[in-house]
């Protein structure tokens, strides 16, 4: 992984999710918490909160660079330097993580927060097989890995108005001018 990418759009979301539980979370919950914020501000706003992107595994949808800074908050990873999660994370048990600084507020806008605390309230306290049944959705069926931006929005609800704009913004994002 490189580090050219924006760390705190990663670490903040979940620092987010952390302070609001008020107690430590497993890469379970963390990460469909997080799939179902993305999701809806996909499908209502065009964009993610983390900008990350994700990967359909056995149990759900997981945020593939936050499960990477997950695992080494946990002691099971190494592709991202521990020096950059230490200031943020502890690991709390074998499976959990917890909070040891606070969010940044200036990091979300209005619409970030309203999905993520639609998030927290719809599925903080569901369990395990509830989130995993839930998060099995049409782009994680349709998946074989990397999880299609445009099928998450779908899954969220997006009109085709919105699923225009989000192929149009990704195609103006990705593209390389020589």
């Amino acid at each position: 992984m490189s580090l050219e990418f924006n760390i705190q759009s990663f670490i903040q979301p979940v620092l987010y999710i952390l302070n609001k539980a008020g107690k430590p979370l497993d890469t379970h919950k963390i990460s469909k918490i997080l799939y179902f914020a993305d999701r809806e501000h996909l499908a209502k706003y065009g964009t993610t909160i983390t900008d990350d992107s994700y990967i359909a595994m056995k149990y759900g949808p997981v945020p593939s660079n936050i499960y990477d800074i997950i695992k080494v908050v946990l002691g099971k990873g190494e592709i991202i330097p521990e020096e950059i999660t230490k200031h943020y994370f502890e690991k709390f048990s074998e499976k959990e993580i917890s909070a040891i600084s606070n969010f940044d507020a200036d990091e979300f806008s209005k619409s970030e927060l309203e999905c993520l605390d639609n998030s927290l309230k719809m599925y903080l306290h569901k369990s395990f097989s509830f989130l995993t049944s839930e998060s099995h959705d049409l782009a994680w069926n349709d998946a074989q890995y990397d999880m299609d931006i445009l099928k998450i929005a779908k899954a969220g609800g997006a009109d085709k108005n919105m699923i225009s704009y989000i192929k149009e913004h990704n195609e103006m994002v990705n593209a390389k001018f020589y």
